[in-house]
């Protein structure tokens, strides 16, 4: 959550960046599974619902660079689906 472009969007919509990433997930059809024991952060991951990113935020955030901290080698099987990390990321290891 260090991206300057997130904190912006953030800013400027008087949200979290948690808040824009999920919302931006939620609108690009992802499911994500969230973890808090913090009340007032579980509140914020509920308020994604009633606002929408725009396309000038949508575009920015799609001009992040990419980052795995997991490339998925532990989910590689020559038996599998998945017999390479390419196969997992389409290529785009």
């Amino acid at each position: 959550m260090e991206s300057e472009v997130l904190k912006e969007i953030a800013e400027a919509r008087g949200k979290t960046v948690a808040q824009v990433s999920l919302r931006w997930a939620l609108e690009q059809g992802i499911g994500v599974v969230v973890k808090s024991f913090n009340k007032d952060r579980m509140q914020q991951n509920l308020d994604i619902f009633d606002w929408e990113l725009n396309a000038d935020a949508c575009e920015k955030i799609a001009e992040i660079p990419q980052g795995r901290a997991c490339l998925g080698i532990d989910y590689t099987s020559p038996h599998g689906p998945y017999k390479t990390i390419d196969d997992i990321w389409d290529g785009d290891a």
